[in-house]
């Protein structure tokens, strides 16, 4: 026959009563041993049954409704074992035996997993997504809001002050500006992008090369043809120089020297970039 849904648990209108007949927990030695069974054993007391058959009730209604058993301070999870907590979300154990570490209260027995059971996203991670919608319950647009401590602790405790701009209450953080911006990995002591602080803005490159007569190039030029001959779809923001205002030669970027030649040479420089499409960034709390 098909199961009957756990909507209702056994013996669930006496469970808060405590006698024989009605509703009692049988204690450790009890339940440790069992009954004998049979008419003319060691029957259990109808109270001792209805609190074992609303227990079994109860942690089945859990799993029916919720996936995983509600957190309890006695039980004892393995590593990697889920659970329901009392706020309610979803955590996952990192320990073993992890008995009594409320995963609400307690840092470093539980990894929190969200609101659903397979968020596996941790707070402050960032995912890109293809839509400009209103971001799903547990993530926050990238956007440089300043956000209330209190009401986003864990990310918080994640991200910190890192992207604070300023102007921001005791209470408050800031999320991070993502919008119209290229994102790039830490150099985290490799080498090649040294000097940084995490998190930090660093300006785009700014091109520059010179054109002579003819288009042949200027000596110390960058490129001796000029990119928008090849349609390479990487120039943007051009600017043209009277060469009359570098009689001494252009400096630029700051330290490199560009010789001019005097006959009617031009200095343009420009900001690269790739191609793109636009996207949105949200950050998991």
């Amino acid at each position: 026959m098909a199961r009957q849904p756990f909507n209702i648990r056994w013996a669930q209108g006496v469970e808060s009563e405590d006698n024989l007949n009605s509703f009692k927990d049988p204690g450790d030695v009890r339940v440790s041993t069992g009954w004998e069974g049979g008419q003319d054993k060691d029957a259990p007391p109808a109270g001792q049954e209805n609190w074992w058959h609303n227990r079994a009730d109860s942690a089945f209604q859990g799993i029916e409704r919720n996936g995983v058993m509600a957190w309890h301070a006695q039980a004892q999870y393995e590593v990697g074992a889920p659970t329901r907590a009392t706020d309610g979300n979803y955590y996952e154990s990192l320990a073993f035996p992890n008995v009594g570490n409320n995963p609400v209260s307690t840092s470093g027995f539980w990894r929190f997993i969200g609101s659903s059971f397979f968020s596996n996203y941790d707070p402050g991670d960032i995912k890109t997504v293809a839509h400009n919608n209103i971001p799903s319950p547990g993530w926050l647009k990238c956007n440089g809001a300043a956000v209330e401590k209190a009401s986003y602790p864990r990310l918080f405790s994640a991200i910190g002050t890192t992207w604070n701009t300023g102007g921001e209450t005791p209470s408050q953080f800031r999320l991070p500006d993502f919008r119209g911006e290229f994102l790039r990995g830490f150099n985290d002591g490799r080498g090649t992008d040294p000097g940084r602080v995490f998190g930090s803005y660093q300006q785009g490159t700014t091109h520059a090369y010179a054109e002579g007569p003819g288009d042949n190039g200027a000596v110390g030029s960058r490129w001796s043809d000029a990119l928008h001959f090849y349609d390479l779809q990487t120039k943007e923001e051009s600017a043209f120089y009277n060469p009359d205002a570098y009689a001494s030669g252009p400096i630029y970027p700051a330290g490199t020297t560009y010789q001019i030649i005097p006959n009617s040479v031009i200095l343009t420089t420009f900001k690269s970039r790739p191609r793109n499409k636009t996207v949105n960034y949200w950050i998991r709390y």
